[in-house]
């Protein structure tokens, strides 16, 4: 009797692990078919950048994303197979701990990068005659700079408090990192949605409210993309460091929307940087200049061909 009592539940247990393999197997698909995608299409925004030396300082920041995004999905791809299939993929743990630090330093660089971006377009679209004038000329390096080296600090401290590196000691140092992190997580996201909808009021509301594309545009979108795809990455890392309690197929989603955020990027640019009738005929070069809001030197080359 206990036999034929035990049978339904040892089959509804399988059942619903034949399921979560399923869901797990159609998520990493569609990770890494976006994963591919977003390698190419980063692959070409850093190819044009690095080759074309703009004088819009904003072409560094996207220079620098493209860059961490690249990145990101590289090893993005191999580090979702273990997480979604475990027992399917053995990697060595040298391997994992070098894959995890690299995606996490590049999620927060690119994340940092993207509030540097849309403070300083709302500081130059509220304050042109500043930013024209008496801006700093090498501020956008400088800040580039101070990004990656901030952002590689806090990802060794966190790595080396986190794996034992340090010593059984460590496991409070690796709190209170990464109660550090969420504190600057949330200080970031706040300064994009600040600088945001002061630039779209301003977009909305100001002299030049008809001229919505362009790149102030271009920042909304890329802070609207990150607050519904990039954000539950984060909010993935924190709740499984700090143990707070998500649902099971939240994880598993982060994974998917984590792709989208660094894949989408470049169809944005590329969107809003292409004209009106032209379709593929234009160069990507053009567009992505376009995009940037070069539009005095691209009118001029225009007319020249």
């Amino acid at each position: 009797m206990m036999e034929l009592n035990e049978a339904p539940q040892d089959m509804d247990f399988s059942n619903s692990v034949q399921e979560d393999v399923a869901f797990n197997l159609a998520i990493l698909s569609l990770t890494e078919l976006l994963s591919l995608g977003g390698l190419l299409g980063n692959g070409v925004v850093l190819w044009l950048l690095s080759r074309n030396a703009y004088q819009n300082p904003f072409s560094i920041y996207l220079l620098d994303v493209a860059c961490a995004d690249l990145i990101f999905l590289s090893c993005h791809m191999v580090a979702v197979v273990s997480d979604l299939l475990p027992g399917h993929l053995g990697l060595p743990s040298f391997i994992q701990t070098s894959l995890t630090t690299l995606r996490f330093l590049c999620y927060i660089v690119s994340l940092s990068l993207l509030a540097a971006i849309s403070v300083e377009q709302c500081l130059s679209t509220f304050f042109p005659d500043w930013y024209l004038c008496r801006r700093p000329r090498h501020l956008t390096t400088c800040v580039c700079a101070l990004i990656w080296a901030l952002c590689l600090l806090l990802d060794l401290l966190l790595t080396g408090a986190c794996t034992l590196f340090l010593g059984e000691s460590s496991s409070r140092l690796c709190w209170t990192l990464w109660v550090v992190l969420a504190a600057l997580l949330a200080a970031l996201c706040c300064a994009m949605c600040v600088s945001s909808l002061l630039l779209l009021l301003r977009m909305e509301h100001g002299p030049q409210r008809h001229q919505s594309r362009g790149f102030p545009a271009l920042v909304l979108l890329a802070v609207l993309l990150f607050l519904f795809c990039g954000l539950p990455f984060g909010i993935y890392w924190l709740s499984r460091n700090l143990r707070w309690h998500i649902p099971h197929y939240f994880y598993h989603l982060s994974f998917l929307t984590a792709g989208i955020h660094s894949a989408a990027k470049p169809v944005i640019y590329f969107c809003l940087g292409s004209a009106r009738g032209w379709g593929l005929r234009e160069p990507l070069r053009l567009v992505l200049q376009r995009a940037l809001g070069d539009e005095t030197e691209l009118g001029a080359r225009r007319e020249a061909s």
